[in-house]
């Protein structure tokens, strides 16, 4: 792909299930300052309680969404406990080096719990430095605070 992003796969009979359907809430759009005029940031996040809930889910955004298939890039992290209390957590970068871990992060140290956050970024043709990831951090917390999976205080 253009900015080096993996090819996603989902099952069929995930993302054309309704049992697995979850209600998706998006921030507003975020344009970090000092970056080019296209730069914005947007989070998705939304209830998950399995795997077919993430995968469901990312479908419905890379897919579905005309809008986000076309982000430079869509970083995410996911976090539930499986049918055995097993806790149940990855994340992915794609291409943005480092900032699925640092949303992995973020899940972790505010406590969420039974949910996937996606931040999409279009690159606005400026480099924004290490500072990126304060952004990212920041938008995704937005997001999980507007979503009622962490406290905003």
């Amino acid at each position: 792909t253009r900015y080096n992003q993996p090819i996603r796969n989902f099952p069929t009979c995930v993302i054309n299930n309704a049992k697995y359907q979850r209600e998706i809430l998006h921030t507003p759009p975020f344009h970090p300052p000092k970056s080019g005029a296209a730069e914005n940031m947007i989070a998705h996040v939304c209830e998950v309680k399995c795997m077919e809930h993430v995968h469901w889910a990312l479908a419905e955004l890379l897919f579905n969404d005309k809008k986000v298939a076309k982000a430079t890039h869509n970083m995410f992290a996911y976090r539930f406990h499986g049918d055995d209390s097993t806790l149940v957590h990855d994340n992915d970068d794609d291409g943005e080096k480092g900032s699925g871990a640092k949303l992995a992060s973020l899940l972790e140290l505010s406590g969420a719990e039974n949910v996937l956050v996606v931040v999409s970024r279009w690159y606005g043709g400026q480099l924004l430095g290490p500072a990126r990831f304060k952004w990212i951090a920041g938008v995704a917390r937005t997001g999980l605070v507007q979503g009622g999976f962490i406290n905003g205080d």
